[in-house]
């Protein structure tokens, strides 16, 4: 709900401190129930990664590498918070969602200035207090600039915003990520007549548009591409919400060619790449590099590693081969693990609420987060999960509300549900 004071005084980066020793106190201190099988396994490959210290060579590094584990630790955490009693009550979920529209929108307003070439740029407090260690990331993470540069390789005066995050890739996965969420806040407020509300979650949504395109962000475009491509067909959901969905994907591509923006994607996808030199050379030889012995096989390197033939660190823009190239095969193993059960709770979460839904229940809130949820699980193929706390906290709210709304939608309240929906039915028609 802070997160832009947190931005402000230069400590949003520095909060994994605060989630790992107050959700480590929370949860021994809590009654619990079991967690689901895929926190178990992230858990399992938070344990594992720790062993890839002993593959450290380079001193400075262990600086890197407990700070990627303190954004690993806290992202478990709030995993494990599903299981605390505490969490039970329906009103933490709505609360939680609510607190996502007031982050995103924070986000929203930040990074739509930023795109318009207005940015904002600042020493902040804990700058001032803290060394960058002659750090290029830290000195970024502390000296706060709402633009990451102007974009000169791309087109004369584009302004490339990176807004309240680290990078314009995280920036854009959040915001492309958080359109089903106000879109489904839109949804809400219109319902209940509150116009205005429901304004300010579409103006939100329009902003983004613009920002996720000024973003440049190839990965994003492709989350977004392939969320809308596969959550009609791949998750069980109402038809209306299928044709929604299909509709949806047909008008933004319309407006994409009708407003001129389909010239500056092409570009960027097929002429002005930039990068893509760099990233191939950088996935080639975290292969050559993983797989020269079989300690780093199994165990990886422990954190990222400068090389002579890249100006970015060796084991960097992919969350799944950086996790390979950090922790080995042993890594990789339980975060796939991870990721898979994932997949199947969100898939099976769909299908339960499409059964209560099919027996007369208007329950549309999970379809919205499943969808949310594509993007950052497609867009971390091609950056870091854990180059930036806010991305990595706002991932895990979304596997929190996951299985939140798993927990919902168990197949003994669906009974439940159904029967009371048929109660109801029976009653209207009894007054009738």
């Amino acid at each position: 709900m802070f997160f832009a004071l947190f931005w402000a005084l230069g400590i949003d980066q520095l909060f994994f401190v605060v989630f790992c020793v107050t959700g480590f106190f929370y949860y021994i201190t809590s009654a619990k129930k079991h967690s689901s099988r895929e926190f178990v396994f992230f858990g399992i490959f938070v344990c594992v990664s720790f062993i890839s210290i002993l593959q450290i060579s380079s001193p400075i590094r262990y600086i890197t590498f407990l700070r990627n584990e303190g954004v690993y630790l806290s992202m478990l955490f709030i995993f494990l918070s599903s299981a605390l009693y505490s969490a039970r009550d329906v009103r933490v979920t709505s609360k939680l969602y609510f607190a996502l529209l007031v982050f995103s929108i924070q986000c929203s307003l930040v990074a739509f200035l930023a795109s318009n070439g207005l940015g904002i740029a600042f020493k902040s407090l804990a700058a001032y207090l803290i060394p960058d260690l002659g750090s290029d990331y830290i000195k970024g993470m502390l000296n706060k600039s709402s633009i990451q540069a102007e974009a000169l390789w791309f087109a004369e005066g584009f302004h490339r915003p990176r807004g309240l995050m680290m990078y314009p890739n995280t920036m854009a996965g959040i915001l492309a990520s958080s359109l089903a969420i106000k879109a489904y806040f839109a949804r809400k407020f219109l319902l209940r007549n509150q116009v205005l509300f429901s304004f300010i979650c579409v103006l939100a949504m329009s902003m983004d548009i613009f920002s996720i395109y000024s973003s440049l962000s190839r990965s994003t475009w492709i989350g977004l591409s392939v969320a809308l491509i596969i959550f009609p067909f791949v998750y069980q959901t109402a038809v209306i919400t299928k044709v929604f969905t299909i509709a949806l994907s047909a008008l933004l591509v319309g407006f994409v060619f009708l407003s001129g923006l389909s010239s500056g994607i092409q570009a960027r996808l097929f002429d002005k790449t930039h990068s893509n030199e760099g990233r191939g050379l950088n996935y080639q030889l975290i292969w050559e590099e993983t797989t020269s012995s079989w300690d780093k096989l199994l165990f990886g390197h422990g954190t990222q590693v400068d090389h002579w033939l890249l100006n970015i660190p060796l084991g960097s823009h992919s969350t799944y081969l950086g996790v390979f190239f950090k922790y080995g095969v042993v890594g990789s193993f339980f975060f796939g693990l991870f990721l898979i059960f994932l997949f199947l709770r969100t898939r099976n979460l769909t299908k339960r609420v499409n059964t209560v839904n099919q027996a007369g229940g208007q329950f549309a809130r999970p379809y919205f987060l499943s969808f949310a949820l594509i993007i950052p699980v497609v867009q971390i193929m091609f950056i870091e999960v854990d180059v930036d706390l806010s991305y990595a906290i706002y991932f895990a709210a979304l596997v929190f509300l996951v299985s939140q709304e798993s927990q919902s939608f168990s197949s003994v309240k669906i009974i439940e549900r159904i029967r009371e929906i048929k109660y109801i039915r029976a009653r209207r028609h009894a007054f009738q």
